[in-house]
């Protein structure tokens, strides 16, 4: 008897290893395009956190320099006064701390000043404060009428409100 070797492509020797091999390879795919997805999606969100952190950085500095021109006005300033009357704090005033001008709580409970720059893409409109600081001797040796420093601290948002910059800088007058 010699009988012929029955060929291996015939329905009773196919064991499914194909079928088990496409499987495992559908799922590595599925999990290789769904972590691509889920850092595309987070590299969105910081992308749009960075443009929100760059806008509220430019209000602010847009800001700083318009409380700069402000004192630099030929317009008589308004009278700095211990309780911050339209933002101008006088040195005598212990109300903007530089802990306290950090909450939010200080800019709508307390007088400012509002930027009058046109910041496109903000949520609100940058704020600040001035604060007169205590005559100093800048260069020495002093002489004459000593330059009055001011302390500005300005406050703006990006386009959210969760998009916070605080800038502060010591302006002299010239």
């Amino acid at each position: 008897m010699n009988a012929h070797p029955i060929p291996l492509n015939t329905p009773k020797h196919q064991t499914g290893a194909v079928l088990v091999v496409s499987l495992v390879m559908l799922l590595l795919l599925t999990l290789i395009s769904t972590t691509a997805m889920q850092t595309t999606s987070l590299e969105e969100k910081m992308a749009g956190n960075m443009r929100d952190k760059d806008l509220a950085f430019q209000a602010a500095e847009s800001a700083l320099k318009s409380a700069e021109a402000r004192l630099d006005s030929p317009v008589a300033l308004p009278t700095f006064t211990t309780a911050g009357t339209s933002g101008f704090y006088s040195s005598a005033s212990t109300i903007p701390t530089d802990t306290a001008v950090l909450n939010d709580s200080f800019w709508t409970s307390n007088p400012v000043a509002t930027s009058t720059v046109t910041t496109l893409g903000t949520a609100s409109t940058p704020q600040y404060i001035i604060q007169q600081l205590p005559a100093a001797c800048v260069i020495a040796p002093c002489s004459g009428v000593l330059p009055t420093p001011y302390k500005i601290t300005v406050r703006a948002t990006g386009g959210s409100t969760n998009a916070v910059v605080i800038l502060q800088s010591i302006y002299v007058t010239s």
